[in-house]
Parts: C-alpha cells; structure tokens; sequence
C-alpha cells in the first residue's frame, strides 16, 4: 500500500520574499503542533512535518487505471490539491474533503510540480497562493486526480492559520 507524508516546505510572503518556516512559526502562521522529523523521507532540516497521509481507496483505484494506460491518462495521474476545514480522521472510503474552501480557481488547484527524490519516493509540490483560503484555519489536505478523484488525505495535527500575507509551500511525498 503507498504511503505519503506532508510538510510545509517553504513560506513565501507578500511582497515576493521566502522567510523560514520558524520565522512563520513565530508570526502565528503555522502552529507546529508536535510532529518530529521522521527517518527516510529525504526532508530538508527546515520542513514542518504536517504528517502522514492516508492513501485512500478512490486512489488504489486511480493508480491501478494510470499503471494500466486508461485513457485519457490525465484523468488518472496526480494534478490537483484541495484543502478544508474539515476535521474528521480520513477513512480509506473518503470521497472527498470534508468541508472543502473555495480556492481562487475553485475547489481545487493546480499543483506546481512533481520530482522524484528516489526510485520508490515522488514528491508533489503545490502552493496556498496569497489569494487562496484566506480566513480560514486549514486542517485537511488532499491529492487528487486530473478527474477530480480524491487520492490521498491529510487531515491535519499542524494547523495554518491562512491570510493574505503569506503563501505556504507544501510537499507530498508518496512512497510506493
């Protein structure tokens, strides 16, 4: 079964400029709560580890179409983020976020990029812009597919407290 884990990479500020994440600790941006950095997963000394994902059924579903060739393959690959406010553990029988916020491009955003930090470990970056989730205490995450398909969901013990001063860069890292 894969296994993922999300953290908050970078923090970006309004005016343009990349600060620490322990600087946007300290503002009150990001409550840390008690993660520790776990062994094996290639993270940078500044990531905040936000957790483990659960890899849902929906996305078992959607890996085993994409490994397959279904077509369109869009459809079926990792292309979009959604984040809410939702905050009941993730079941392997979610299908969808709890209580999802309205992005600036709808429930769902484009995600930025994908690396591979090894063979078996893929990393998706994707950023809350200045613009989106703005109010809100963000407390789930999920992955989804250029279908609309949910993947994977976090549900968070790291809280962000989003506004318009700050952009967060978050990586999900998948293990296979």
């Amino acid at each position: 079964m894969p296994e993922g884990l999300v953290t908050i990479s970078r923090v970006m500020t309004d005016d343009g400029k990349e600060i620490s994440t322990q600087k946007a600790v300290d503002y009150g941006w990001i409550n840390p709560g008690t993660s520790r950095q776990p062994a094996g997963w290639d993270l940078e000394r500044h990531e905040i580890v936000v957790g483990n994902n659960l890899f849902l059924d929906n996305g078992r579903q959607v890996l085993c179409y994409a490994m397959g060739g279904r077509a369109p393959i869009y459809n079926y690959v990792i292309s979009q983020f959604g984040v809410g406010t939702g905050i009941s553990a993730a079941r392997v029988t979610d299908v969808a976020l709890e209580a999802p916020i309205t992005l600036s491009t709808g429930l769902l955003k484009p995600i930025d990029a994908v690396d591979y930090l090894s063979a078996f470990v893929m990393r998706i970056s994707f950023t809350l812009g200045l613009a989106d989730a703005n109010g809100y205490i963000i407390s789930e995450m999920g992955l989804f597919s250029g279908g609309g398909a949910i993947i994977a969901r976090k549900v968070r013990a790291v809280s962000i407290n989003k506004n318009s001063s700050f952009s967060p860069v978050c990586s999900w890292r998948i293990r296979m």
